[in-house]
């Protein structure tokens, strides 16, 4: 006979251990807590009942997470925060994402205080001279900026060499900034005076095309290429996303961002930054005299900004809208009330001891005599650049040295030249200061300053010589020839004594190891005067030949110096390297012939040179 195994009375079933104990039935599923035993027996139940049982059932194990998961995600951290010298975090605590492994407590936390606060406004946290971030953006345009290193600022050292640089080899080509006011706020840091954080970094990037080559090491950069594109992309970051509200600071940004590229890219060029520079300008109503109202100091800015827009319009782009009519300032079209620059819309004063500080003091902040030269010198640049048709050089070479000939680079002229454009410029010569004629600076081993002060000198005289070159060579020409030179007729002497000038002058620079310090325009030049001498060491007799042959090397070591900074001149140096490239060179040559267009020129099976 089958007898039906006795039941097992366990704990884990859900009986008390008195039951247990005892070996007795527990009723405690049926009458509940406590069962009958202990009723009767009058001790503590410690069974559970069915429900509790079911409950305790569907609770899920408790699931840990693998520590080496949070280790990663440190040293991950860690890492970001070390890839950045200076770093200016979010003052608060991103949401949990989905794939943190506390998704699981975050989300019934959730549950039991309801939905998680709106996020904060995101606000981020900069040294005091430093002007705040807009507010209207959010944490994804923060990320952004700080993917592309726009919330970090040099280390002190770096920024002391980069400021210098900048006093020295680019304000006074551009004197767009109060240098007191705005190393003043550096030095102080207390919030009174606080700095734009596009302008700051646009003076960076500006700086970084001249400071010497061991502080860009120094910082870990490969090359100043490298470091160049780097402090251009943070410019470019706070452009894209309008992180600036003082338009006349954006104004000066986009002019010190002439300094990327003298070649169309996709990150833009010269051209395309001065055009939306200058676009912002009229906007702006900066070609106007500024108001009664506006402080002496501000007022000197404003027409310094200007003339500063102006200058490199004209030397850049000359067919941007026809410059809306630059040169008329009468008759239809958009008025120029600006007055023309003078010494009074500058500021000439010692600065003080916290300001120099701030770039390890520079002779050319308490040197009022080097103040007024260089003045001087933007004064008489201003005046050639309104007589300047060097735009034409410019618009022209550009395209045959990125390799083709674009009809949109093309000058657009609105009048023939007069005859009367070169006595203009001879006049101007002859006027000129003796304060911005360049002359070597006597002493064997010059100040940083001196060097400085004859480097603007020579550039001026350059600029003189490649305006002089474009209106002899119109002259030379049918307006309909759309500039051919004609440099080995008859009437090209004066033409070829520019560029004997020109190439004797960039002697002297290389000499003073100054050619890393020329701006990227002298690239165009020293384009005309390479492709000048090779044709003379081609066609020219014996004693031609000799004399260029030294020429051609010399404006070649320049031209060596000068690729870091200037696309064109990487670009000719690969030319040169590389033989097979020759009908670039043939493109380049056409325009010392006279006859065709070089976008006439049939084109030739090349490889390509870049």
């Amino acid at each position: 006979m089958n007898h039906v195994p006795k039941r097992t009375r366990t704990i884990e079933s859900g009986a008390c251990s008195h039951c247990v104990k005892q070996r007795e039935r527990c009723y405690i599923g049926v009458r509940g807590i406590p069962c009958s035993n202990c009723r009767r027996s009058k001790v503590r139940c410690d069974g559970l009942a069915s429900q509790e049982l079911q409950v305790k059932k569907r609770i899920p194990p408790r699931v840990y997470c693998d520590e080496a998961l949070f280790e990663s995600q440190i040293r991950r951290v860690e890492q970001e925060q070390a890839s950045c010298p200076v770093r200016f975090t979010v003052p608060f605590t991103a949401p949990v994402t989905a794939a943190d492994p506390l998704e699981n407590y975050v989300s019934i936390i959730h549950q039991f205080l309801g939905p998680k606060p709106l996020d904060p406004p995101a606000t981020v946290n900069f040294p005091r001279f430093v002007s705040e971030i807009p507010k209207h953006l959010d944490i994804r345009d923060l990320d952004s900026l700080e993917s592309k290193g726009a919330l970090c600022l040099p280390p002190d050292p770096f920024r002391k060499q980069l400021l210098k640089s900048y006093i020295l080899w680019v304000h006074p080509q551009l004197p767009i900034l109060d240098l007191e006011r705005f190393l003043r706020a550096i030095a102080d840091n207390d919030g009174k005076n606080r700095l734009s954080l596009l302008l700051f970094h646009a003076v960076m990037f500006a700086a970084s095309a001249f400071v010497d080559i061991s502080h860009i090491q120094n910082e870990g950069y490969k090359s100043r290429t490298e470091a160049r594109y780097v402090l251009f992309q943070r410019v470019k970051a706070l452009l894209d996303l309008n992180c600036e509200d003082d338009a006349l600071a954006t104004v000066q940004g986009l002019l010190l961002l002439t300094h990327w590229n003298d070649l169309p890219t996709t990150e833009g060029d010269a051209i395309h930054w001065i055009g939306k520079g200058f676009s912002l300008a009229i906007s702006i109503g900066l070609h106007k005299n500024p108001d009664s109202t506006v402080s002496l100091s501000d007022s000197r800015v404003w027409r310094r900004t200007w003339w500063g827009v102006h200058n490199h319009v004209q030397l850049t782009a000359g067919n941007l809208p026809s410059m809306v009519s630059m040169q008329k300032e009468h008759g239809k079209g958009l008025r120029f009330e600006m007055p023309i620059i003078t010494l009074n819309d500058f500021e000439f004063c010692v600065l003080s001891p916290e300001a120099r500080a701030v770039v390890d003091d520079c002779e050319l902040l308490y040197n009022i005599e080097y103040q007024k030269t260089q003045a001087l010198v933007f004064i008489q640049k201003t005046r050639l650049c309104r007589l300047s048709r060097f735009s034409i050089i410019s618009s022209r070479f550009k395209g045959l040295v990125n390799g083709r000939c674009n009809p949109e680079m093309e000058i657009c002229l609105e009048t023939a030249p007069t005859p009367d454009e070169s006595e203009e410029l001879r006049r101007w010569l002859f006027q000129l200061p003796h304060g911005t004629i360049p002359h070597c600076p006597p002493d064997l081993v010059p100040t940083e300053c001196a060097r400085s002060i004859y480097l603007h000198q020579a550039w001026l005289r350059l600029l003189y010589l490649g305006s002089t070159y474009a209106v002899h060579c119109e002259e030379s020409q049918s307006l309909g020839d759309a500039f051919v030179d004609s440099v080995m007729s008859s009437h090209s002497k004066a033409a070829e004594q520019c560029l004997m000038d020109m190439t004797d002058l960039f002697d002297e620079i290389d000499s003073l190891d100054l050619s890393e310090q020329l701006p990227c325009l002298a690239s165009l030049l020293l384009v005309l005067s390479v492709t000048f001498h090779r044709q003379m060491l081609q066609n020219g007799v014996q004693n031609e030949k000799t004399r260029s042959s030294r020429s051609l090397h010399r404006c070649w070591n320049v031209i060596r110096k000068l690729k870091e900074a200037s696309e064109i001149a990487r670009r000719l140096t690969v030319v040169v390297e590389d033989a097979t490239c020759a009908d670039l060179w043939e493109l380049l040559s056409s325009i010392n012939q006279s006859g065709r267009r070089p976008s006439q020129t049939p084109p030739r099976k090349r490889r390509r040179c870049d």
